[in-house]
């Protein structure tokens, strides 16, 4: 039985794509106002260096590109389809430079990915977390080095290892990046436990702050141990 490609829309026009993220190059052309040909393919991958790959989308090997070689292509070409995603370009970079929220949304729903939209409302999570959290040290009379002691805390309790190793091991520049989404829940979870700790018991001081920390790091690394699906 003949399977129907996976396909992406860029534009006004439908592109196919393969389960790894890649696209008809002849699609790719037809988007950016190109004849879809093997030939006019050939003269565009050896004059941008482009090395496409093959895959079958049901009639026989033919060449895909990556996204990367997409916009590549929409700024070196002159077509009125690139000269279009250049502007549009230009507008995703100043959304983002806006903090733009609904730019994130879009991106998360073109995603294909539940898993990765789950960890992104993890990630967002972890960042109101962190901030209460740090609010919560500073009203209660948190100073100096505090901030970093009790971050390094929150991600050893978590992580069993330092930030500088974690972000080593999973090649990321930040550790919030490199977290799945259980444990950003499970840091999540404990800088939200501690900061009710710390009110609820209306301690005050970095010395106080970092002892009740450590016990409530201590306590939830024991009911991980114990129950490891942070859901629960």
């Amino acid at each position: 039985m003949t399977r129907t490609p996976q396909s992406v829309r860029l534009g006004k026009t439908q592109v196919r794509s393969t389960p790894d993220g890649q696209i008809s190059a002849y699609d790719a052309l037809a988007a950016l106002g190109l004849e879809g040909s093997p030939e006019r393919l050939q003269e565009i991958v050896e004059q941008h260096g482009l090395e496409p790959r093959l895959h079958n989308f049901g009639k026989g090997r033919e060449p895909v590109l990556g996204y990367g070689d997409f916009v590549t292509l929409s700024f070196a070409l002159e077509t009125p389809e690139a000269r279009r995603w250049r502007g549009k370009a230009r507008d995703l970079l100043r959304r983002y430079l806006e903090g733009d929220i609904q730019l994130a949304a879009e991106v998360a729903e073109r995603s294909p990915s539940p898993e990765h939209r789950r960890w992104l409302s993890a990630r967002l999570e972890s960042v109101e977390a962190r901030k209460r959290f740090m609010s919560t040290v500073a009203r209660h009379g948190g100073e100096g080095s505090i901030y970093r002691e009790v971050s390094s805390l929150s991600n050893r309790s978590v992580l069993q290892m330092d930030s500088g190793e974690f972000r080593r091991k999973r090649r990321v520049k930040n550790t919030r990046d490199g977290m799945s989404a259980a444990e950003l829940l499970r840091l999540s979870y404990l800088e939200t436990a501690t900061a009710q700790a710390i009110e609820a018991k209306g301690v005050r001081g970095n010395e106080q702050i970092l002892r009740l920390h450590k016990q409530k790091a201590e306590v939830e690394r024991r009911l991980w141990e114990e129950e490891p699906d942070p859901a629960s």
